[in-house]
């Protein structure tokens, strides 16, 4: 019993032979460590010259086949665990969409993309559904920095965005943006800039004003 590996078509392959399988590198108790700078402990460098198609660097995919009552299911779960002092930056997950000098994209490029998906069938969905949830999880008695947000923007290139959002729709009734009849605004959303200087955006209360109501 247990994993074996083999080349199958110039791939390799790892399989197991009884009931539990994996591949782990480390454990949590005893970790694969080194004090060499600028390490990356797995790489995986590879290259598309196809014409059509797609191409991943990596694909995982989970099914989550139970008759669960509880529990998590993640085809992807990343920790960055700080437990040193004095790292410049530090991320769960850092993700990067380069565009070279020569090279288009034809059509949309993010440096991430969510993507919230359900197959077509007469029902109600239930949950709370987003295709993109970011969760603060901070212990007690920590005081937070003066900036500090659910959501950073930051401009580190040469050439600035001209704009925050891109919305899947023009003004309309209903849609995501929507006109309003008249400003009834009553609530405010506070947000900071990366010098501290505290803005806020002004919210309207009344749905009946929203064209398309809500």
């Amino acid at each position: 019993m247990g994993i074996h590996q083999k080349y199958i078509a110039g791939r390799l392959i790892y399989y197991n032979t009884g009931n539990a399988g994996g591949i782990d590198y480390g454990t949590e108790a005893v970790q694969v460590t080194t004090a060499s700078a600028d390490r990356k402990f797995v790489s995986i460098y590879v290259k598309s010259t196809c014409a059509t198609g797609d191409a991943r660097g990596i694909y995982a995919r989970l099914n989550l086949a139970g008759t669960a009552t509880d529990g998590y299911g993640d085809a992807i779960r990343a920790l960055g665990y700080v437990t040193g002092t004095g790292y410049a930056y530090a991320s769960g997950t850092h993700a990067t969409l380069r565009i070279g000098t020569g090279a288009t994209v034809a059509g949309s490029g993010a440096g991430l993309r969510t993507t919230l998906e359900a197959d077509a069938a007469t029902r109600t969905l239930s949950g709370a559904l987003s295709s993109l949830q970011v969760d603060s999880f901070i212990g007690a008695d920590n005081t937070m920095p003066t900036i500090h947000g659910f959501i950073r923007f930051s401009d580190v290139g040469s050439v600035r965005l001209s704009h925050l959002f891109v919305l899947p729709d023009v003004a309309g009734s209903a849609t995501v943006f929507a006109a309003h009849s008249a400003q009834n605004m009553s609530h405010s959303i506070r947000i900071i800039d990366s010098a501290g200087t505290p803005y806020f955006i002004m919210c309207a209360s009344v749905v009946g004003n929203r064209t398309g109501g809500s």
